[in-house]
């Protein structure tokens, strides 16, 4: 049965690729986004304190309800998990379904946890993953890189799944970590990042001035005091750069408004 664009992992193998790669104990709270029938949840129960399942399919939930009924180490949350609020938990062990991983990403992203070990489809993991300079460093490379380390640990083949899936999968590890250059204004940040990678085979200084140009027009400061960066092309910035960049801005807007 296929619900909502979901592919449900049923090779074991992989479970316990990524049961490793959680590395999870009895303190645990986990959080798992489409549970579906309960392959990795029965699983997670097994090794953590407690199992958050946020599914959407209203038949999966009453199924999951059923089968687990009294047992107060799991929680099953019906409703979207990109518009539900969360309780706390401190890692993230999930198969999500392909269509959302992009928005799950930079929703976890605003979240607190310790690490996230994540089934996503293979050319997706790699972008969140890639390295300044090459095809597949972009926005979403540089907003997980920026407060995380990212690792990939493996692949599964889309047989793992049912219904077979037309792409393969990479697990994703995601560990949270301090930021190379502590960020002033994290909503600044996340504007340029955007901004710049809508034009990333751009001379990054011609981008640059851009952006501050348009600053200028919403009333924010001057756009001829640009900063020094490398002469290189936007995807070639590094995640370093970026922030670097973003604490200079914020500092032209303060003396600007002072």
């Amino acid at each position: 049965m296929k619900r909502l664009g979901q592919n449900f992992l049923i090779d074991k193998a992989a479970r316990n690729l990524m049961l490793n790669a959680a590395d999870l104990s009895k303190s645990d709270v986990v959080l798992e986004v489409g549970p579906g029938a309960g392959f990795l949840t029965e699983a997670l129960m097994s090794h953590a304190g407690k199992v958050i399942a946020v599914e959407k399919d209203p038949r999966l939930v009453s199924f999951l309800k059923r089968k687990h009924r009294g047992n107060r180490r799991l929680r099953v949350i019906e409703g979207d998990v990109l518009k539900t609020r969360l309780p706390r938990f401190d890692k993230v062990v999930s198969c999500p379904p392909y269509y959302i991983s992009s928005r799950l990403i930079l929703m976890l992203m605003a979240k607190r946890f310790r690490r996230a070990v994540l089934t996503l489809q293979k050319e997706f993991a790699e972008r969140l993953a890639a390295k300044p300079g090459s095809p597949d460093y972009g926005r979403i490379s540089v907003t997980v890189q920026h407060k995380s380390s990212v690792e990939l640990v493996g692949q599964i083949s889309r047989h793992s799944f049912r219904p077979v899936p037309r792409v393969d999968s990479s697990v994703v590890v995601i560990r949270r970590k301090k930021a190379e250059v502590p960020v002033k204004n994290e909503r600044l940040f996340g504007d340029l990042v955007r901004f710049c990678f809508t034009q990333r085979r751009k001379k990054a200084t011609k981008v640059l001035r851009n952006y501050l140009e348009r600053l200028s027009k919403a009333g924010g400061m001057k756009s001829a005091l640009l900063p020094s960066l490398p002469d290189v092309r936007v995807f070639q910035l590094t995640v370093g750069d970026f922030e670097r960049l973003s604490n200079k801005i914020a500092k032209m807007r303060d003396e600007r408004v002072g």
